[in-house]
């Protein structure tokens, strides 16, 4: 090797490591190197050119370590095993599908994905010391695909796991606990990589519902089948969503439902025997610039029902949406989540303004029950 590359080598490890090259207050932790080799590594190409040193950047970056909130949390994630029958060459076939769910509330019941166990005649939940209980459907709903069930003998010794309060931020480290392809617990760890992902961002999977209220948070923690229904958790040990489906085309694009919307369904089926549907009496469209040009993105009203909660408040068709309780509104599913998120009942502050008007107004509109389809 010429005297030059092995230069230019042990100054990138000095840069790297900063290895005895900072002094006192005032003095770089970069020494670059000489004059002359820095000209010859450049004149032969190939040498390396020396950046500013980014102080911010140098800080050791800390590895999250899971290992104790795996040991702590696995326990608590199940093997769910649906049986469903199915008709093969005219012939009924009892089929076993494997996913995973998570002890909830006082440990006698395990909330999962709707689409676990969508069709099942029986079900079925095994523990990490391979203890299998029967389980019943408490209540569902495709269109946030969640399920409560409930054990026909409660889990002794079983801590719940307690769902996150509040909201996540892209960035965050995760941890995902499942079931993938049934070969019992495992963990994979990644970030959250974005929010409020819909129907059409997972690639229009079929086994959810298009008219669903979704929200999805997306991560890059390795997701495969079998890990549906199982907890998505964060460096406190808390949920903060149930893994819920992966893009076949795409590597690193998995999904999951919000924690936020699972405590909704958790507290309406406490109450209520099931979730209750949002009716706000409006059909709307996504709109971008040509129609909005100072936003590359909003909502508007296509059609008002004239007996239903949005007629009442003043709303009126062509009219703009841009935000709900002050969050800003780019999609029509993003209405429809955040006003389920808040429930029946309650009262939504609208931002409004009247097509070709840049005037804002707020609206006050009280949501109602749909009726269920």
């Amino acid at each position: 090797m010429p005297v030059h590359g092995r230069v230019a080598l042990q100054t990138l490890l000095l840069a790297s490591t900063g290895a005895a090259a900072c002094g006192g207050a005032g003095v770089p932790c970069f020494v670059p190197p000489p004059p002359a080799v820095r000209s010859t590594a450049l004149d032969t190409g190939i040498g390396i050119i020396f950046p500013p040193r980014d102080e911010s950047s140098s800080r050791p970056v800390a590895v999250t370590d899971f290992s104790d909130l795996a040991a702590r949390l696995s326990p608590s994630v199940v093997r769910v095993l649906a049986t469903v029958v199915r008709n093969q060459d005219d012939t009924p076939r009892r089929l076993t599908g494997i996913g995973s769910g998570m002890i909830v509330g006082d440990g006698s019941r395990v909330l999962t994905n709707h689409h676990v166990i969508a069709g099942a005649t029986s079900l079925k939940i095994t523990f990490g010391n391979h203890r299998e209980i029967a389980a019943r459907v408490v209540a569902d709903d495709a269109l946030i695909d969640l399920a409560l069930l409930e054990l026909d003998t409660p889990a002794e010794g079983i801590r719940p796991i307690t769902l996150a309060h509040r909201q996540s931020r892209p960035g965050q480290p995760i941890m995902a606990i499942g079931q993938p392809y049934g070969l019992g617990n495992t963990v994979t760890v990644g970030v959250i990589s974005g929010l409020g992902r819909n129907h059409t961002d997972l690639g229009r999977p079929p086994a959810l519902d298009p008219l669903g209220l979704w929200s999805f948070i997306q991560t890059d923690a390795p997701i495969n089948i079998g890990n549906s229904g199982g907890p998505l958790v964060n460096t406190e040990g808390h949920v903060v969503g149930v893994t819920t489906a992966v893009r076949l085309d795409a590597q690193g694009l998995a999904f999951a439902i919000p924690a936020e919307m699972a405590q909704v369904f958790l507290n309406e089926v406490a109450e209520f025997g099931r979730l209750r549907r949002v009716k706000l009496g409006v059909r709307a469209e996504n709109v971008g610039s040509d129609i909005v040009p100072r936003r590359s993105a909003t909502v508007r009203v296509t059609h008002v029902d004239t007996d239903g909660p949005a007629h009442e408040a003043g709303l009126m068709p062509n009219d703009l949406i841009h935000a709900i309780d002050g969050q800003t509104l780019g999609r029509v599913s993003e209405l429809a989540y955040l006003a389920q998120l808040r429930g029946v009942g309650q009262l939504l502050e609208l931002s409004v303004s009247r097509t070709g008007g840049d005037d804002l107004k707020t609206i006050l509109l009280r949501t109602a029950e749909a009726s269920r389809r």
